[in-house]
């Protein structure tokens, strides 16, 4: 039929033929979501990234990874991003990664992590009597520090790379096995230990809005800041705080000085970036943007 000839039917006729040949036009498919990771292989202490391309955003969609559940978030027009924090010390061997939408038990899409095997150097670190007195407290303060990093805030606050807070040389390396005083295990140390001076600013790492800003025992003059999405930075042992709990801050900002309060030996910044209450190492979040 033509379409010239399409136009001289009766109307009742003409909707009926119109219909007939929209029908008989293929279908568009939707297509596959395509499951990106930044890597396949991963080490204890590092970050990956998962992102599930051609995803609806209105699709609530979670990770499942070595029996966690982690969120996505949209990252654009047709993509979603989750981020995991692999813990130190986690064992090693190869994991499934399943993606899967609220309510429903299918997987959108899946596949395979391995997580490889790392060596953690061991350090002792001795402390006097009145520092040691310190240790008392830090049970409890990192209970306070863990639930508040649990906060997954919807927004993501935080742009490209991050930057180290002070410019120093690194003095306690991310992932060391730390011994104090010859015989007591403290078990890992959950950030890098940056050396400057006393009283040189201390520089949020990246926007975001400060969660913790408090004089702890042993962590001492501490800020975390939160920058959205279950990804936040802290730092530790300022001699002071410039900034207030929920206070917007941003990259670059002062939040405090350099100091050794707390248990630390010598005027040093410990920062840590945590994804969902995991540290994980902060270095590679300097030149990556995840």
């Amino acid at each position: 039929m033509t379409l010239t000839s399409l136009f001289r039917l009766p109307c009742k006729f003409f909707f009926l033929v119109l219909s007939a040949l929209l029908l008989s036009l293929p279908t568009a498919h939707a297509a596959e979501p395509r499951l990106l990771l930044s890597s396949s292989t991963i080490l204890p202490g590092e970050t990956l990234r998962v992102e599930l391309d051609d995803a609806s955003p209105t699709d609530h969609l979670k990770a499942v990874f070595m029996n966690k559940t982690y969120r996505f978030f949209v990252v654009g027009p047709n993509a979603q991003r989750a981020l995991i924090g692999v813990p130190l010390g986690a064992s090693a061997g190869t994991f499934d990664l399943k993606v899967r939408s609220a309510g429903r038990t299918a997987n959108l899409a899946a596949t395979s992590v391995t997580v490889a095997s790392r060596t953690y150097t061991v350090e002792n670190v001795n402390f006097t009597a009145e520092k040691t007195e310190l240790m008392r407290w830090e049970h409890r303060e990192s209970v306070l520090i863990h639930k508040t990093a649990l906060i997954d805030s919807a927004e993501q606050s935080w742009e490209g790379t991050f930057s180290p807070p002070v410019e120093g040389p690194v003095i306690g390396e991310f992932g060391l096995k730390r011994i104090r005083n010859g015989t007591i295990d403290a078990g890992f140390h959950k950030g890098v230990d940056l050396r400057a001076a006393a009283g040189t600013p201390v520089l949020a790492s990246n926007g975001g809005l400060v969660r913790i800003a408090a004089v702890l025992k042993t962590h001492g003059r501490t800020v975390l800041i939160d920058h959205g999405q279950g990804v936040m930075s802290i730092y530790l042992h300022m001699s002071s705080i410039l900034v207030k709990s929920g206070q917007r801050v941003s990259k670059g900002q002062v939040i405090g000085k350099v100091g050794s309060t707390g248990l630390s030996t010598a005027p040093h910044v410990h920062w840590e970036i945590l994804v969902h209450s995991v540290p994980v190492d902060p270095t590679p979040w300097t030149d990556t943007e995840f």
